[in-house]
């Protein structure tokens, strides 16, 4: 079943503003939490209309040389196409518990 994050840390992200982000679980058994998805949840009721984009999602791995070699993370991007700053949560919604079905 899939499982919902909601994690407020008091994130913001001004008006026209672009934030890139990076999220792990590294140290953890499993570090590989895909498929996930990731998105900015904007927090209480805001005075005007709020439009929080998430996008270019990516899965990778560290490199030999990172602190973590060959882990998972993810890295993606947060636009704020508002004309205020806002207050976010990110929520993630874990769907690592989906059958795998490998074709060739």
């Amino acid at each position: 079943m899939p499982q919902r994050l909601r994690i407020d840390r008091g994130f913001t992200i001004g008006a026209g503003a672009v934030q890139c982000w990076t999220w792990n679980w590294h140290g953890e058994p499993d570090a590989d939490r895909g498929p996930v998805l990731f998105v900015a949840d904007p927090k209480d009721v805001p005075p005007q209309r709020v439009v929080l984009v998430t996008y270019d999602i990516a899965k990778c791995r560290a490199g030999p040389n990172e602190p973590h070699p060959s882990e998972v993370f993810y890295e993606f991007k947060i636009r704020n196409d508002s004309n205020i700053t806002v207050a976010f949560r990110l929520e993630i919604v874990l769907l690592d518990d989906l059958p795998v079905r490998d074709t060739a």
